[in-house]
């Protein structure tokens, strides 16, 4: 081993200077390099021996692939389980329209909880109908999925229709879609109230509910307070209402503006 030691070339090395990398933040030393071999022999090349940048690049793109891949998954997760009608799919905040002072304070709203999201805080939107309750929820889950949270939209109607469904056919079983439902980051139940009333709506609202405990809602309903409460029981108006701003939607019907527009 001593013998192929001292016959291996090594490079003739002259220190330059010693410094802090701006970048790395690590005590890198300069150097002067000779080759001894090969076709740039005698050349002379500069290195930096301690510098880290370039691991530090390598693991930032690393993680930046691994973020973009959980955005994937996240959308394809969410378009898998969620309930939500087609034209809904389009809604963003940015197409969202403040057509009157309501709905201009309505979106702020918006924008504060998404910037406070980490809080656990609940949203409940009310208002008559067509006034951007569901595009104002939907458009959050789209802003919080680029942040890497997990999100779902469901209609209620349909939630308890689907769940219906698992009971004799295969597919998502009940069982699966409740878990997915206690799991996410953030559930958005729209359309609250529209849902045929029975015993067991209410014993399986109150079921989801329970469920998530502890993490954030977003609820939109047509009904006024008196409404829901008569609606969904006593019972559950008291778990949708913890923890839960209310956010009133007033004016003409947002997806008729079109039309109104055009005169």
């Amino acid at each position: 081993m001593e013998f192929a030691k001292k016959y291996i070339a090594s490079p003739e090395q002259k220190t330059i200077k010693i410094f802090t990398c701006e970048g790395c933040k690590q005590s890198v030393e300069q150097k002067e390099l000779t080759i001894p071999i090969g076709p740039m022999k005698g050349e002379r090349v500069i290195a930096n021996y301690g510098c880290k940048c370039e691991d530090l690049e390598l693991a930032e793109q690393a993680l930046q692939a691994s973020f973009l891949q959980k955005q994937r998954k996240l959308k394809l997760n969410f378009d898998y389980y969620s309930l939500i009608n087609e034209s809904l799919k389009r809604a963003t905040l940015e197409n969202f329209e403040s057509i009157n002072a309501g709905l201009h304070e309505a979106k702020q709203k918006v924008l504060s909880y998404i910037d406070s999201f980490d809080k656990k805080q609940n949203l409940l939107f009310t208002g008559s109908y067509g006034t951007g309750k569901s595009h104002l929820s939907v458009s959050i889950t789209k802003k919080l999925m680029e942040q890497g949270y997990e999100c779902l939209f469901l209609s209620l109607p349909k939630l308890l229709t689907k769940i219906k469904q698992t009971y004799n056919k295969e597919g998502i079983t009940e069982a699966e879609l409740l878990q997915v439902i206690q799991r996410v980051d953030l559930l958005v139940l729209d359309d609250i109230g529209a849902e045929q009333r029975t015993a067991w709506s209410n014993s399986k609202l109150f079921e989801i509910l329970d469920d998530r405990a502890g993490k954030s809602t977003i609820y939109t309903t047509n009904l006024n307070s008196r409404e829901l409460k008569n609606h969904v029981s006593e019972r559950n108006f008291s778990r949708m209402m913890e923890r839960t701003n209310v956010i009133v939607m007033n004016g003409s019907d947002y997806r008729r503006r079109e039309f109104k527009s055009d005169k």
